[in-house]
């Protein structure tokens, strides 16, 4: 009697096993054809990158650092390129947060100090980063 129960058992153990092995296959399957959502902050900084650029025509504090305010934004679009490139295969988005805001930071600090309305352009970019910052995230629930 006791060989029937083992036997009871094992049969059972066996067609437990292999029902969960094609559970676990159905859904690695499912994950591995799905599409993969891309993240938000390259496009992102896309986004940014049009920002810097459209910053080259306005007004300067002091129009002789024209030169150099160029280059500085050149290379802040250089920085963010680099950024982009780094990260693209990165889903922590700790890690994208905390470089694009060190990277708005000092952005920021570049329109205010050769600006001729440098407090007023970066409150707007802020406010525009942000609402397009929405619109990519709800693009991306849709």
């Amino acid at each position: 009697m006791l060989e029937i129960y083992l036997l009871i058992a094992a049969l059972s153990f066996l067609f437990l096993y292999f029902a969960v092995k094609k559970i676990v296959l159905n859904v690695d399957n499912k994950i591995l054809l799905e599409p993969i959502k891309m993240d938000i902050y390259p496009e992102f900084c896309e986004v940014i990158n049009d920002k810097i650029r459209a910053f080259k025509e306005h007004n300067l504090k002091n129009q002789n650092n024209r030169e150099q305010f160029l280059e500085k934004l050149s290379d802040l679009s250089r920085e963010l390129t680099f950024i982009q490139t780094m990260n693209l295969s990165n889903k922590n988005n700790n890690i994208w947060e905390n470089e694009l805001f060190e990277f708005l930071k000092k952005l920021e600090n570049i329109l205010i100090h050769f600006l001729e309305n440098g407090e007023e352009e970066a409150e707007n970019l802020r406010e525009s980063l942000m609402q397009e910052f929405q619109r990519l995230k709800s693009e991306q629930n849709d």
